[in-house]
């Protein structure tokens, strides 16, 4: 496929037609396109057309879509519809990630929770280091304590509410 045409249908205002261009890349895994796929996730304020990016580059499958994926995850522009940028990270090692994957599972919407939560349990292996876990380990404990903390503070309010 023409590359000069693929540019122009990311352009375009026609996401249905970028939709299906991306789906045949991602078919034939075009590695040329990943640069041009790459700058267009990054620039584009539509959704779901960053959406169908990801799906791309995670189809195609080169690592080069590790950190302008993890980039937008941490981009405000997409707060609120981050979960497709996570569930494009599975085919990845994110490892490397695994402190924003754990900020996410505690922060984000219950897709990004889920997905972090996958991706958090695929790539948690030898190589993550121990202080990198530790960090992590007490950051989950500190949460689930608040939690604790605030299911007793509920309990109680409730139990005065019912009384």
């Amino acid at each position: 496929m023409d590359f000069e045409i693929i540019r122009k249908v990311l352009e375009s205002d026609n996401v249905q037609e970028a939709e299906n261009i991306l789906e045949e890349i991602g078919e034939k895994k075009q590695k040329n396109c990943i640069q041009l796929l790459i700058d267009h996730l990054k620039n584009t304020d539509n959704h779901r057309l960053r959406n169908a990016i990801a799906i791309t580059l995670s189809d195609i499958g080169s690592e080069e879509a590790i950190e302008p994926l993890r980039e937008m995850i941490n981009d405000p522009k997409t707060l609120g519809s981050r979960g497709t940028l996570f569930y494009a990270l599975t085919p990845f090692d994110c490892s490397a990630h695994l402190e924003v994957l754990v900020h996410h599972l505690l922060t984000g919407n219950f897709e990004v929770q889920a997905n972090s939560f996958r991706l958090i349990e695929k790539n948690i292996n030898s190589d993550v280091k121990d202080e990198v876990i530790l960090k992590c380990i007490l950051k989950v404990n500190e949460e689930l304590y608040g939690h604790k903390r605030l299911q007793d503070i509920l309990s109680d309010a409730l139990e005065i509410l019912t009384s």
